[in-house]
């Protein structure tokens, strides 16, 4: 009977081994999977910020060199024209908008 009883005190003790690791190793576990999909989240924001400053790169250098872009954008933000030039702007007057 000795030998039974030392079976079901070693299957105890190994449940109850695992049932302590796995109550302390589960909040990290979901910390981790919460911590890799924020990774993710910040790894897809960096490559929209990146393209964002490669366009705004290429911005300042058109600006800074290009004399045929300098006068798109200033006559477009500034309504700059040339003399005897006449602009028409078209604008929505309606208030509907597109479904």
């Amino acid at each position: 009977m000795l030998p039974t009883a030392m079976k079901v005190v070693t299957v105890l003790i190994v449940f109850c081994a695992l049932l302590t690791a796995g109550f302390t190793f589960y909040p990290e576990w979901i910390r981790l999977s919460e911590m890799k999909r924020d990774l993710v989240k910040e790894k897809t924001h960096l490559i929209e910020l990146q393209k964002l400053t490669m366009e705004k790169k290429r911005e300042v250098h058109l600006l800074q060199t290009d004399r045929e872009y300098l006068e798109i954008i200033a006559r477009d933000k500034l309504d700059m024209m040339k003399p005897g030039e006449t602009i028409f702007r078209l604008s929505s007057t309606s208030g509907h908008t597109r479904p």
